[in-house]
């Protein structure tokens, strides 16, 4: 599969912004910042054999992993780095331990056969196939990785405010723009399963969109959505993020009965599925919260 290998810059832009493109045109140092992208080819067989080593032998891994693919934002004055890879997201999976989905087509084969299949005490080995993850970034520190400087740590803290949005509406320049696959696998014809983020780095702010999306044929459909708001206009010296998770899933039955389509053309990938769930919404919300980024010895930023 052919991807491109660096994002979308606008050097005048970003040369009237006082700011720099980094090496190999990964990125941009923008306000203290450092966004940067990596976008690699799909990981080979001997890589996802050590992939799932290092999951606690995780029998099988999405057939297309970014292994060597990332986003990463570091604050140079804090520390403090928010990364996006896709083994932390597997790592994530493994610990969700999720029941398995079962395919349109098993669940009628049990439904027929369940009297034979407990009189003959079959064992059934399951894990989720499908790969779906909770996870909403790494959080950490380019000096000891575990989100602390010189004594301060870092964390997510619950927040009541709300992401400022006008930022994003503001008819700025987009100095940055890229958008990066981290795995995807079609579920053995089954369905879609994908992660990636894209990120949007702006005069005032920086905006990523960590998203997975799942679709199995017949049974549902999930969409989880973790966005992050970096506000450029405190200054360099504190790191000033919000974040919001919004995730959404249910059956297509369900869903259909809430007011959103049936299955089909609606849900042929991320951005059709999350059209379609307004039309249902709050029907199949199953989180929604805001959080913000706390340094400690400061006051929630």
């Amino acid at each position: 599969m052919n991807r491109r290998t660096s994002g979308t810059l606008d050097e005048p832009a970003i040369k009237a912004a006082g700011s720099r493109i980094l090496d190999n045109n990964s990125g941009v140092l923008h306000k203290g910042w450092r966004i940067e992208t990596r976008k690699a080819p799909i990981s080979k067989d001997a890589e996802l054999d050590a992939y799932k080593a290092h999951l606690d032998g995780a029998k099988n891994v999405p057939e297309q992993l970014f292994g060597d693919s990332f986003l990463r934002l570091s604050h140079e004055a804090s520390g403090v780095c928010l990364e996006f890879t896709a083994l932390d997201a597997l790592h994530t999976w493994r610990k969700d331990d999720r029941p398995p989905v079962r395919v349109g087509a098993a669940q009628d084969w049990l439904k027929a056969r369940q009297k034979d299949v407990e009189a003959s005490g079959a064992v059934s080995f399951e894990y989720d196939w499908t790969y779906t993850t909770s996870y909403k970034g790494t959080l950490r520190t380019d000096s000891n990785g575990d989100a602390s400087v010189s004594g301060r740590k870092a964390e997510w803290v619950s927040s009541s405010e709300q992401m400022d949005r006008s930022l994003l509406m503001a008819r700025d320049p987009i100095l940055y723009f890229d958008e990066v696959p981290l795995y995807e696998s079609e579920l053995d014809d089954n369905g879609a399963s994908q992660l990636g983020v894209k990120v949007r780095v702006m005069p005032e702010c920086c905006f990523v969109l960590l998203r997975f999306w799942l679709r199995v044929d017949r049974v549902l459909v999930r969409l989880y959505e973790t966005r992050f708001l970096a506000d450029f206009r405190a200054g360099p010296g504190q790191p000033h993020v919000t974040r919001e998770v919004r995730c959404c899933e249910g059956t297509f039955e369900s869903l259909h009965a809430a007011g959103a389509p049936p299955d089909g053309p609606a849900y042929k990938d991320a951005d059709s599925t999350s059209t379609a769930l307004q039309a249902a919404a709050p029907i199949g919300v199953t989180e929604f919260h805001t959080e913000k980024l706390l340094l400690s010895g400061s006051a929630v930023l």
